[in-house]
């Protein structure tokens, strides 16, 4: 008894330790958000003395076109990493043709490239293509990188659903189209939800690529102007601290819809692995 005890205190505290380190930067980010440089300096750690809101209105206006063209480029790499991923993992788990396994193979093989080696490659691409300083230079790469991990996700889900059910829908005169449409989609609704997540969060905290192909301050994403949003002769840490919590905010609020699905998702992906 005294073990399991023992054991079960251990856990608590790990627990409480790892809640910690992860509330405590947003809560640090908070108290910030309201200070002055002055209060920042002799009142690191502790509450606001005297909070600032009007930072937060001030902050708004300045990232609200970089809050805009996040969120435009960050649904619309969403909706096309998981139209086309579905689409070829359907193909992967359903079809027989020459050639499957070694194609599927080769996306695998693609996973273990580190991101960094296809940056120039992309860059040369894209600016050959003409689509520097306009939301397609970030989309269509975000939509090519992200098919991958959902692809391999998703097969690995629909070669699960048993066949009965396809044949069922094929006995009474339906196509594959109705297949896919009818059965997969609401069947895998959790884990297409769950990997559109995934790459929303991805393409929204992104930094180095949109740094790179929007330079047009107007088509900055929320990353790239976050970091100009600080000034050169003075950086006011509490209008970057607000600008940080706004930022954030979507985020959390779609999170917030959507862990229900996000948890889904992710056991019923462990379960058919």
């Amino acid at each position: 008894m005294r073990t399991k005890a023992w054991s079960r205190s251990v856990n608590v505290a790990l627990l409480l330790f790892f809640a910690f380190c992860t509330l405590y930067p947003l809560y640090f980010m908070l108290i910030s958000s309201v200070k002055t440089n002055a209060e920042l300096q002799s009142n690191f750690f502790g509450l606001p003395l005297d909070p600032q809101f009007q930072y937060y209105g001030s902050s708004l206006n300045k990232i609200k076109t970089y809050m805009s063209n996040s969120g435009v480029i960050s649904a619309i790499s969403a909706i096309g990493v998981l139209v086309v991923s579905s689409l070829s993992a359907y193909a992967f788990a359903r079809f027989r043709f020459y050639g499957k396994d070694a194609l599927f193979f080769t996306l695998l093989l693609f996973l273990m490239i580190p991101g960094v080696l296809t940056i120039i490659p992309q860059f040369v691409l894209v600016k050959n293509l003409g689509l520097i300083n306009t939301p397609w230079a970030a989309i269509l790469p975000y939509i090519a990188s992200g098919q991958l991990v959902t692809i391999f996700v998703m097969r690995t889900f629909f070669e699960g659903i048993p066949k009965e059910l396809f044949e069922s829908i094929k006995i009474d005169g339906g196509s594959e189209f109705r297949c896919f449409i009818s059965l997969v989609i609401p069947f895998a609704l959790p884990i297409i939800l769950s990997m559109g997540l995934v790459t929303v969060l991805n393409t929204w905290n992104d930094f180095f690529w949109p740094l790179l192909v929007l330079p047009d301050q107007q088509k900055m994403t929320l990353t790239v102007g976050l970091y100009r949003f600080m000034d050169q002769q003075q950086i006011l840490y509490g209008q970057v601290f607000s600008a940080m919590s706004l930022a954030s905010v979507p985020l959390m609020v779609l999170f917030s819809f959507t862990m229900k699905f996000f948890v889904q998702g992710l056991t019923s992906g462990a379960i058919k692995a």
